[in-house]
């Protein structure tokens, strides 16, 4: 098993800031006060987005956000991830990828990763005009809902560099491995 993932505080802050602006500060307040004491402490009284956390911390928090806004279902993380992705990347950063091509996000993917996580390595192939697989592999301790989160920040990547619309979804996940398939429109 691979030992010691880790998270960038910035992908944690964005997905509570993302919560907040989607469910309202009484959701996001609801959904700290169902994390353990431990995991609480970890993000209270607030993220360091340069810090890096354990994945069990972002792990936590997609568990609470499926059970308090998710109805128990896990893709309410994807939902969050798109939001998330927009809070990242605004302003100047929004300019620059409305400058890329696809294959160049796909190309940085693994560099992107390397910011947010501590291990884990992505691929993509089979890409064409409108499409891309990516594997994820060589991480430990993701859930569902960090995947869905995963996928709806490529999403809004997506978007974000000029698709008229996208579709991102998780295929075959483990708490070590999974598939993303990516569609768009240009």
């Amino acid at each position: 098993m691979i030992q010691g993932v880790n998270q960038k505080g910035a992908a944690i802050r964005s997905t509570l800031q993302a919560i907040s602006t989607l469910y309202g500060d009484d959701a996001l307040a609801r959904i700290k006060g169902s994390l353990r004491p431990e995991v609480l402490a970890k993000i209270e009284p607030r993220v360091l987005p340069v810090a890096w956390y354990p994945i069990e911390v972002s792990a936590a928090i997609h568990v609470a956000i499926r059970d308090v806004v998710g109805g128990g279902q896990w893709e309410t993380s994807h939902t969050i991830g798109i939001e998330a992705a927009k809070i990242d990347f605004n302003g100047v950063y929004r300019v620059f990828l409305r400058s890329l091509q696809y294959d160049s996000i796909w190309d940085r993917a693994q560099r992107a990763w390397n910011n947010y996580n501590s291990r884990g390595s992505i691929q993509w192939e089979g890409r064409s005009a409108g499409g891309a697989k990516g594997i994820i592999s060589g991480v430990s301790g993701f859930n569902a809902g960090i995947w869905n989160a995963v996928a709806g920040r490529y999403q809004s990547l997506l978007i974000l560099s000029g698709a008229r619309s996208a579709s991102v979804e998780v295929k075959d996940a483990t708490a070590m491995s999974a598939c993303l398939d990516a569609l768009w429109l240009e």
